[in-house]
């Protein structure tokens, strides 16, 4: 006996482990008495390899179904019952789901555009102003009187979105957007910083860029800054949300703008009255905001 433990604990324990469980002995002693004896054959256990005892005689796996070919498996795993929800050969049904932002209906300029800079790298960059405010503030107002002061280039980004809706009404991306602005909410943002960049490129050599209504968000000017360049300067208009809304009610008497209508102005001054407050704080940390609270 005890020569017999003396020579198992010589003998390669990887072998022995992976003959046991290929032939799985119903008496592992004795199969194992026998591997002893074919390690003396062999001349000692330093001849033991991993598949010394794995023998030629390669056997097949138990079937995982228990032996039934693959069209009785599934007859007894998936049931020809009308109760139950999907027969082995239904397709489930497809899933409708469509991205503004992936859909076919970009143009091949808006693809085309990501690849090159805004500016020409060989001129002087032009200074960048964002005029941000609510919904009513006047920013379009406060905009225009800062372009012509300085002699300056003017974005609207409001009127920009509004005339592209209005000149493509048949293309299925643009409705959607459409009806994403008249209920009150943000344009999709990678779509606004195409527009703003394809805005930019054609207009010639300036000093400077005045541009109202963007961002709204945090998320926007971090997308602008990427994609475009760090402003030079951010004028917010404040205004309380009450003197908003009433302009806003105002100027739907007076414009009929799609967007102006209640439930649209309710739901813009909500996300400006969440939104706000962290924009301006990102822009004041980089020190580029300045503050106008008296507007006319």
């Amino acid at each position: 006996m005890h020569h017999w433990t003396c020579d198992f604990i010589q003998v390669s324990k990887a072998g022995l482990l992976n003959g046991l469980m290929y032939y799985r002995p119903d008496d592992p002693v004795e199969y194992l008495e026998t591997c002893l004896q074919k390690v003396k054959e062999l001349g000692g256990s330093e001849r033991v390899k991993w598949d010394t005892f794995v023998g030629p005689d390669k056997r097949n796996l138990p079937p995982l179904n228990g032996g039934q070919n693959r069209r009785a498996f599934y007859r007894n795993v998936l049931p020809e019952s009308g109760n139950f929800p999907y027969r082995r050969y239904d397709r489930l049904p497809p899933i409708h789901q469509f991205s503004i932002e992936s859909d076919t209906d970009l143009s091949e300029t808006a693809e085309l555009i990501e690849e090159y800079e805004v500016f020409d790298p060989s001129r002087p960059h032009p200074k960048i102003i964002l005029v941000i405010g609510g919904p009513g503030s006047g920013k379009g107002t406060q905009s225009l009187k800062i372009a012509e002061r300085y002699g300056f280039e003017y974005i609207s980004v409001g009127e920009l979105l509004r005339k592209k809706i209005h000149n493509t009404s048949s293309n299925r991306k643009w409705s959607l957007i459409a009806k994403i602005i008249t209920n009150g909410e943000l344009a999709p943002q990678e779509t606004t910083i195409t527009e703003i960049k394809q805005n930019l490129m054609q207009i010639p050599d300036s000093e400077g860029i005045v541009i109202d209504g963007f961002p709204r968000d945090v998320a926007q000017a971090l997308s602008f800054e990427d994609q475009i360049c760090t402003p030079d300067l951010v004028v917010f208009l404040a205004c309380a949300n009450h003197k908003l809304k009433e302009r806003l009610q105002n100027r739907a008497e007076q414009q009929g703008r799609p967007d102006d209508n209640l439930k649209a102005i309710q739901r813009r001054l909500t996300n400006f009255k969440q939104n706000a407050a962290p924009l301006v704080n990102y822009f004041q940390e980089k020190d580029l905001v300045i503050t106008c609270n008296k507007i006319k």
